[in-house]
Parts: C-alpha cells; structure tokens; sequence
C-alpha cells in the first residue's frame, strides 16, 4: 500500500509546486511559462557586474535607455534614405502607363524617363509575384515596382491579360494611379481639397450653428461654474438651436460588436483590414485633427480612408474650437462615407492639450457642450459618439471616485447629443501606470438617463474578460486597443470563444496578409514598399509581446504580465518573440527585401510597457490606443 501511495503523494505535491510557482509569478506580474521554455539566467562575469554596479553604489545620476532615443534624427535618416531610392524611380505615369505626356524635352514633367538606365541599376526583384498584381489583375507601380517580374513584358507593364497599359485603357480609369485602389472609399479629389485650402467651401450650415451657439452660450449666466447644478441645469434648457436638437438622433448599432479602438499609427488602413478578416465588426480609422482636415491638408484627409470590408465604420476627429468642429462635422455629412463620427476626448499628449483638444477638453464642458450640440446639430446622417477618460487630471475638488468626474459627464453628454459614448477606465495622468478600473466604468454607465451604447475599454485580453465586462460592468460592448496589436486574432477568440494556441507560421501567414494590404494600400515600388515596412515595423513592436498560450501554465494572459526570457516551440516563434528590433527587421525581411542603406528602427510608440513588481507599471511614451486614438 505504501509504495501504491508514493507516486500519488508525489504527483500531489508536484501540483502543489506548480500552483504554488504560478501564483508567485502572477504576483510578480510575470507570465507563468512552463519551466521547460524558460532560458537560464546567464551568469555574468566579475567585471560587468563591477561596470554595471552590481554590488557598488547605486549611480547618482540615472542612466538613459535606448529605447526612444534619438528618434528624430534616426526618423530623419530612415527618410533621408527612403528619398534616395524613391529619388531614382521612374515617373510615376510612364512607368504604371507606359508613356508620358512629359517625356525629355518637354516642360511638364521633370521626373525620370530614362527607362534604360533605369532598368539597368533597379534593385533586383524581392519575389517573383506581384501580391497587386495578384490581387487587382494590374500594378499601378508598373515598371517601379519591387515585384515587376509577374507584369512587366519587353519593357512595358501589362495588365492580367498580358495587354501594354495606356492612359486610354479602362485600368486607368479604375485605378488612376498608386494608392486609389478598388475597395478604398474617401478619396477626395484635387478641386476638393483646394476649396477647403482657399476657403471655398461652403461651410453656412456650421457657420449658423455655430454662431447661434456663441449667443445662446452668452446669454447665461455669468457666475455659473461648470460643476455646480446651475450650470447643470441650464444645459438642459431649451437649446439654441431650437428644432434641430427635437430632430430624431442617427444611431447605430454598437451593442455586442467585436470592437477596435482607434489607434494611432498602428491602426492604419491595412491593419484595420487585417483585424477585420479575423472577426473584428467595429472600426475606427486614426485620429483626424480637426483644423488639418478643414484646411484640407492631404495627408490628414487620408485618415479618413475607409476599406469596403469595413462594415460599421467611424472616424474620429480631435479639436476644441466650436467653430472648426462644427465645420468637420458637416464637411463629414456631406462627402465622407461613415457610419459615425467620434470626438476624441481621450487623447493624453501635451500638443494635442495645448489646442484645448483631447483629454483637455473633459476640463472645459463648456467648449465640450458646444462642440457637441453644434455636430449633433449638423450631422444628418452620421450618428455622434464621443470617447473620453476617466478624467483629463484627477480633480481634488471633487471628493468621491479619487477626484474622476467622467461620471458627472455621462448624463450631460446624452442631453447633449451623443449616441453613443466609449470610456477608457484611466486618467490622461495614468497612461499605463495603472490597471483600468471597470468598477468606475460601472459606475458611469450607471449614470446614463437613457439606452444610449456605452463601451468600455481598457486591458482586454482574452475573450473571457471581455465576456466578464459586460456581464458585471454595464457595458454594451468592450473595446479592444492594446490586445488586438498584440494579437490581433482576438477577435476570432471571442466570436468562438476559445483560446486560440496560434501557430508561428499561422502568425506569419497574418503578417504576410498585412504586407500584402499594405503594399495595396502605399504601392509596390520602393516607397510603397518602405512604408509598408516601417508600418509593419510599428506593429511587430507590440505583437513580439504575445506569449503563446501553449507555453503558459495558464489560458488566461493578462496584459499587464511580462515574460521572462525564453525559447518558442520553433526558431520562427523564438524569433517573433524577440524585443530586438533587429529580429523586426528580419521579419520584414522575409516579405519585403532587404532594408536600405542607413535603414534603422525605433518603435514610435514604448509598446513594451509591464507592470512592475511594486505595481506601477512602466510610462508609454505615446499611449497606444490612444493619442490619435483618444
């Protein structure tokens, strides 16, 4: 009987061992990883220890780290190199159609026609098929691309059927040149863009709004404070702009989606894309600053780019003059093809606060109440939404909740117009210092007087946290910013409701379709192709923080959980592991060729930021899901 017993006690104390070891690392905010992945300390010679203080003194000065430094000038070099190869391409037209109305001699053209010398001293191929070509049945970048070999034939870019392009072809007509693809809505044409630069554009209906709110805000009184009832109350008198307020408010249906949150750089056009193909119902392009979009700034306008697959889209603008939102609002109405629009009152960043916009604007609900009546008031067809924090700074004055009034906000906000709001359960002064608190979020949607959609965000990992959130915090639907750059398949592990043990070359296979949107979306030749990369580049800085769920002890990672160093189940996994941007690179590599001359990396954004053993978890240098995300 004794030796019966003997593997069964050891088995027991053996799970005991390991309860015990995962709940230490929990603790630790480290990711509990079977033992059998994790690489041993490596012990570290006498003299390093010595340099780098082991047992000294504590230096008095404290030492920078690489990461984030230099990024302008190593931005500026990336650029400088990007212009150099960009600098011997082709004209553009001669190159997608073969000719050009400004061929050498001719005045109208100054770029490069020289398509034997050209040809001659081009990059060799990255690949023998054009992921464009493949897709579109043509190559806009023609005789530039990096992938020619599937359309260019005796010198001349053809289209699927092996036909020479020309400026009469009906191609051209589909896609007129590098970036206008079928499938991309939002494209605005040249007269659109010059009227709003010459201030051309009709702007009357905004204007009148505007202008109406100005003298209805005048006429109140002048010693009612923002947070008292007095001024409460007067907000819900009978508005300024009388009957447009009683119209019936658009909505849409934002109840039970799988949700993205807006995201500044990384939440660009092919990603969304990509997110979309995994699950993801509910989109939201990069924060569009409002004044650029009014002064019709190109590459503002892009962010208003929206992918047909995109089925319920938003686009969300930052400002906080009444006036100029109120001119986005209609100027969206009129030419933008959305299903909503959302105010960003979540962003942290002191240039966005020093315009009154962002988080900045929770701290002036009057500039917030007048920037929401006069969108809701202009906007016919779109529906108004508006995401903001807990709080722009922790307000002393107020003593409940740590001193967060976003509480006080919701009610306003329904009476004011909004259809539907999105919370990030953290202050502006948090970033990531802190966990979200759903337990305020409950709060504040306990304080709506209405059905309005109330979404929650912050920290959502796993499918089942986002199942708990909305069954114990009140909310309609969460959204996901953070997890779904780490790994984007979240969507698909909540619409099935698993824990998804991905693969490395499934994760692969991801990023290969989001080079491919990519290449789509900037073009095939070399600064299409270098684009796509620093994007790519931009998004591996966060997805090298997945630990795959095949290696913890543990189904449910947390966010805030750091990984010890360690090993994949393949070379591939180990190597998509890596916070070396080195090994970022390689990965592009694989799908992009090799990087410039002078190329190097620094992620925009601190996206590896965990939670420290004493609980305040190291700052973002820009918050990931928001800045242009508010």
């Amino acid at each position: 009987m004794a030796d019966a017993a003997a593997p069964a006690m050891s088995l027991e104390k053996d799970n005991e061992a390991k309860k015990q070891r995962i709940e230490d690392a929990i603790a630790r905010c480290e990711a509990p990883i079977q033992p059998e992945f994790l690489l041993k300390k490596q012990s570290v010679p006498a003299a390093e220890t010595q340099n780098s203080g082991g047992n000294s003194e504590p230096p008095t000065k404290k030492q920078k780290t690489n990461r984030g430094m230099n990024k302008t000038k190593e931005r500026k070099e990336n650029v400088a190199a990007m212009k150099k190869v960009a600098a011997q391409q082709l004209c553009a037209r001669l190159a997608y159609l073969n000719a050009c109305d400004g061929s050498p001699g001719e005045p109208r053209c100054s770029k490069n026609h020289d398509v034997d010398t050209f040809t001659s001293t081009k990059l060799p191929n990255v690949s023998e098929e054009c992921p464009v070509f493949k897709a579109l049945g043509v190559c806009a970048a023609g005789l530039n691309c990096r992938f020619s070999a599937s359309h260019v034939a005796d010198g001349k870019n053809v289209d699927k059927d092996g036909v020479p392009l020309s400026a009469n072809c009906s191609w051209h007509q589909q896609i007129p040149h590098i970036g206008a693809v079928p499938g991309e809505k939002n494209i605005f044409s040249e007269e659109m863009r010059i009227s709003l630069r010459k201030k051309s554009y009709d702007f009357s209906r905004a204007t009148h709004l505007a202008k109406a709110w100005d003298r209805w805000h005048s006429q109140r009184p002048k010693d009612a404070k923002e947070t008292d009832d007095s001024y409460a109350a007067s907000t819900d008198a009978a508005c300024f702009v009388g009957p447009l307020v009683e119209k019936e408010r658009p909505r849409v249906d934002l109840s039970n989606k799988r949700f993205l949150a807006p995201l500044t750089t990384v939440g660009n056009l092919p990603f969304r894309r990509l997110c979309v193909g995994l699950g993801c119902e509910v989109t939201v392009g990069e924060m569009a600053l409002g004044h650029s979009i009014v002064e019709g700034l190109q590459s503002e306008l892009a962010l208003l780019r929206r992918h047909e697959s995109e089925k319920c889209f938003g686009v969300q603008i930052a400002g906080g003059d009444v006036a100029t939102m109120a001119k986005v609002a209609q100027f969206v109405d009129e030419h933008v093809d959305c299903d909503f629009v959302d105010i960003n009152c979540g962003c942290p960043l002191e240039e966005v606060h020093r315009r009154g916009a962002g988080s900045r604007l929770m701290a002036k609900a009057a500039h917030m109440e007048g920037i929401v009546r006069c969108m809701s008031g202009v906007l016919k067809t779109k529906a108004l939404t508006l995401k903001m924090r807990t709080a722009h700074m922790e307000d002393h004055k107020v003593k409940d909740f740590n001193g967060r009034y976003a509480h006080n906000l919701v009610p306003r906000l329904e009476a004011w117009g909004v259809s539907a709001l999105v919370l990030h359960g953290r202050t502006a002064r948090q970033r990531y210092t802190k966990l979200a608190d759903w337990d305020y979020i409950k709060e504040c949607s306990g304080r709506r007087q209405s059905r309005t959609p109330f979404i929650g965000c912050g920290d959502a990992m796993n499918w089942e946290e986002v199942e708990l959130h909305c069954a114990t915090h009140g909310v309609d639907s969460v959204m996901i910013g953070r997890g779904a750059l780490i790994k984007p398949w979240i969507f698909t592990e909540i619409k099935e409701k698993r824990h998804w043990d991905i693969s490395a070359s499934e994760r692969l296979d991801l990023i290969r379709d989001f080079t491919h949107y990519g290449l789509e979306h900037w073009g095939a030749d070399p600064r299409g192709v270098e684009t796509t990369r620093r994007f790519l580049l931009e998004w591996l800085s966060f997805t090298c923080r997945y630990v795959p769920v095949g290696l913890l002890e543990v189904q449910q990672a947390r966010i805030n959980w750091r990984p010890r160093p360690y090993v994949g189940r393949s070379d591939l996994e180990t190597k998509m592991a890596s916070t070396n941007s080195k090994d970022w690179v390689e990965i592009t590599e694989m799908m992009l060729g090799k990087v410039p001359d002078g190329f190097s990396f620094v992620p925009k954004h601190k996206s590896n930021a965990y939670q420290s053993e004493g609980g305040a978890q190291v700052e973002a240098v820009k918050a990931e899901d928001e800045g242009a995300a508010g």
